[in-house]
């Protein structure tokens, strides 16, 4: 069976494994140049600027990818086909016959990203200078670590799901799209910010990595008081001086970054084991062989 499960998922599989280790290879190397030039930030961002930018688009996207493109088809395309049949009728469980193709198809793809991420958050050590907001803000955060290797488990076992209950390889493509995107931006905006306790302090005396989550303007007795920088004549540090007030923030700092990762990697995991509860109820209720 898991040589069966093998031969049809193996263009897959060595494809997502190839499409890493080229990423893998560009960002050795731009760790390596990056560290030549010495911490030089405007030589660093004159040479990387748009390397990131690029990057940050690049690895957002592949989770999804990687994840849909291995996961939808599983059994979707084997119900559409009716293969799914002959699986099933050559004295091999439902359960074996499902967990076999979970394993060979998803394994290697969600390590392969889990080590991108690895490699990802070494390679741009040398970068950290010139990347707005620092490790913990987006898109950075979702870029590095161990949160690619996540989401492309989130997205791999959703997709395989949908694919079974839907019985339709680009229905299960769709809702995986659909489904990811908005719950990628609601775990950011509404959950990581209070992944821990942030510290409050002044805009001034924050260190520049923090990841800002909150900012208000204080007077002196730390109340909060309206401000707009549009009513300044002068600049606005001598507009806040005059007024007697100061803008106060709330941050995450940059040596909460694994814990964070550890915590949203979790998270996503947990989602994707239940993701494939969803799948084991869809083989035994909703699986016909007629």
């Amino acid at each position: 069976m898991t040589w069966v499960a093998w031969r049809q998922q193996r263009f897959q599989v060595l494809l997502s494994i190839g499409i890493v280790a080229v990423l893998a290879a560009v960002m050795a190397f731009v760790r390596f140049d990056a560290l030549s030039l010495g911490g030089n930030e405007a030589l660093i961002d004159e040479r990387y600027g748009t390397y990131l930018n690029y990057l940050r688009l690049v690895l957002i996207a592949l989770p999804v990818l990687l994840g849909m493109f291995a996961g939808a088809p599983l059994f979707a395309r084997e119900i559409e086909h009716g293969t799914h049949v002959f699986g099933l009728t050559q004295s091999i469980g439902r359960t074996r016959w499902w967990a076999t193709k979970i394993a060979v198809a998803g394994i290697p793809v969600v390590i392969a990203m889990t080590v991108l991420g690895l490699v990802n958050a070494w390679s741009s050590a040398p970068l950290q200078a010139v990347m707005f907001g620092g490790r913990l803000a987006t898109p950075t955060f979702e870029i590095q670590g161990l949160t690619l290797g996540a989401y492309t488990l989130l997205t791999f076992t959703l997709s395989a799901a949908i694919g079974l209950l839907m019985r339709n390889t680009l229905a299960a493509m769709v809702v995986t799209v659909v489904v990811y995107i908005p719950l990628l931006g609601a775990v950011a905006n509404a959950l990581r910010p209070g992944y821990g306790t942030p510290i409050t302090s002044r805009y001034q005396d924050i260190p520049r990595d923090a990841w800002v989550v909150e900012s208000s303007y204080v007077d002196a007795a730390g109340n909060q008081v309206s401000f707009s920088p549009a009513g300044c004549t002068a600049s606005i540090n001598d507009c806040l001086t005059a007024g007697g007030v100061v803008q106060q923030v709330a941050y995450q700092p940059d040596d909460r970054f694994w814990s964070f990762q550890a915590i949203e990697a979790g998270l996503f995991a947990v989602l994707a084991v239940a993701l494939l509860g969803v799948g084991a109820w869809a083989l035994h209720r909703r699986l016909r062989l007629a």
